[in-house]
């Protein structure tokens, strides 16, 4: 297969979460939630807390369908980019073995998951302005496969990337908005001061760091008492730059977008910002 060429109600255990996925389930024939939210679950279950490491990809060794082996780098380590990668390509195997449908598979190559380049959603994951990428969200806008949505609009199941007040960021998994006493909301409404994710961070030994749920709050609401970990500071924005948010569409509705006219630009890879996703959240330090 070519490669795309562009220039541009789930509970767990523990201290884990319980939301009403409903508005998730709504959307389901547009949105692919539902699945990224059974992922979260699966990899909570599976692979919690195993140490956050930012050379370190994917917590075991993927395949992608009959196409190969995404190999994991350092394993069972594994930072916060990447961490949205593995939801995607765990919530894949999910959808596939649901429904029998594996052309999820055939829509990118396996090496748009394996390199950095301006072709590869990868390389756009790993946030690349140079891509038009600031998060998740935008990498699946530009390769057609999501859509942008505002934060107060999101439902559980979306991505998050975002930025604070210390100068550093994360990419995460949306759960839902939270109140300052770290209750779940339905809906975005004047008592949200932030909202509760999944995602990778804390530090490299395990029971410290890896997948994991944390409270994210908005740097004007200070940073409250929250039932589990905290992640203040959070910069809110409406600039998608700042606070990059987003879904993921269903396999059956994404659409390849046009390649741009005019000159080829030169190549280019993402080099990771190590020292903007240190994986550290308030708790942690």
């Amino acid at each position: 297969m070519c490669r795309l060429a562009l220039v541009i109600g789930l509970s767990v255990c523990g201290t884990c979460f319980s939301a009403d996925y409903s508005a998730a389930a709504r959307r389901g024939d547009r949105y692919f939630n539902a699945y990224i939210l059974k992922a979260v679950s699966k990899l909570y279950a599976s692979y919690r807390l195993m140490g956050y490491d930012i050379h370190s990809v994917l917590t075991h060794n993927i395949r992608y369908d009959g196409y190969g082996v995404i190999q994991a780098t350092n394993p069972p380590l594994t930072m916060c980019v990447a961490a949205q990668m593995e939801v995607m390509l765990t919530a894949y195997q999910i959808y596939a073995a649901e429904t029998g449908d594996s052309s999820v598979y055939d829509y990118l190559p396996i090496d748009s998951y394996e390199g950095l380049d301006r072709e590869d959603l990868k390389g756009h994951i790993w946030v690349n302005s140079e891509f038009n990428s600031y998060g998740t969200a935008d990498a699946l806008v530009n390769f057609g496969m999501g859509e942008h949505i505002p934060f107060e609009k999101l439902t559980p199941g979306a991505f998050v990337n975002i930025n604070r007040v210390n100068g550093t960021g994360h990419a995460v998994a949306f759960l839902g908005y939270i109140n300052k006493r770290g209750e779940m909301q339905k809906e975005y409404n004047s008592a949200v001061v932030g909202f509760k994710y999944f995602s990778s961070q804390g530090k490299k030994d395990a029971g410290l760091g890896g997948f994991d749920y944390r409270y994210a709050v908005f740097d004007s609401f200070g940073c409250p008492e929250m039932p589990g970990k905290r992640d203040c500071g959070v910069i809110y924005s409406k600039d998608q730059k700042m606070l990059n948010t987003g879904v993921m569409l269903a396999p059956r509705n994404w659409r390849h977008p046009p390649a741009r006219s005019g000159p080829r630009l030169p190549p280019r890879s993402t080099v990771l910002n190590e020292k903007f996703f240190n994986g550290l959240t308030t708790d942690d330090e």
